[in-house]
């Protein structure tokens, strides 16, 4: 069993998800029509607020045509700080997680560093923070999702992960069972 090649896979399943998952935003700019699957949408002033799946947001966002809806801009900065301070307050508590928050975070720093020369100072403040706090929040949420699997409460806590970290955890609770029950035999 190669588990690397399944690790790779299950990401790439949460990045289709997430790229159909759809959000709110807000055009920034006046725009006569955008093409989303194969349908003509707009014209679009600005203001209009407009739910669409993040394929359709991303180039919006590259563009600064449209901006995510803070309600919806889980992958925000000031977000993020505020679940890791969360985190580390309760270090035995899982807080809960939007579904596809590893994903959207990974895909604002892909689409921040993609076009670093017309970007201005702040955007690589922000880039930095955010590649300096993602780890951080990571590893204190591996040491509970690891709690998680191995007390068994995975079922009450599912609804409080990310959809990676819930995939984690049904993994390492197959994999601690088997071991419990090949260990002395």
């Amino acid at each position: 069993m190669k588990i690397c090649s399944e690790v790779k896979d299950e990401m790439k399943r949460f990045k289709m998800m997430f790229l159909n998952e759809t959000r709110d935003c807000i055009f920034q700019k006046p725009i006569s029509e955008i093409v989303v699957g194969g349908n003509k949408l707009g014209p679009f002033k600005k203001g209009d607020r407009v739910n669409l799946p993040n394929w359709v947001i991303e180039p919006l966002l590259k563009h600064e045509i449209a901006d995510v809806v803070p309600e919806d801009a889980y992958d925000s900065l000031r977000r993020l700080q505020n679940l890791y301070r969360e985190e580390e307050k309760q270090p035995h508590k899982l807080q809960t997680f939007q579904p596809y928050l590893y994903t959207a975070l990974n895909r604002k720093v892909l689409r921040l560093q993609s076009d670093r020369t017309s970007i201005d100072p702040r955007k690589y403040d922000e880039i930095e923070k955010l590649q300096r706090m993602i780890p951080f929040l990571v590893e204190t949420r591996l040491s509970k999702i690891l709690r998680v699997a191995k007390s068994g409460a995975y079922q009450e806590k599912r609804k409080q992960m990310a959809y990676e970290e819930r995939w984690l955890c049904e993994e390492l609770i197959d994999l601690l069972s088997g071991w419990r029950q090949n260990i002395l035999e």
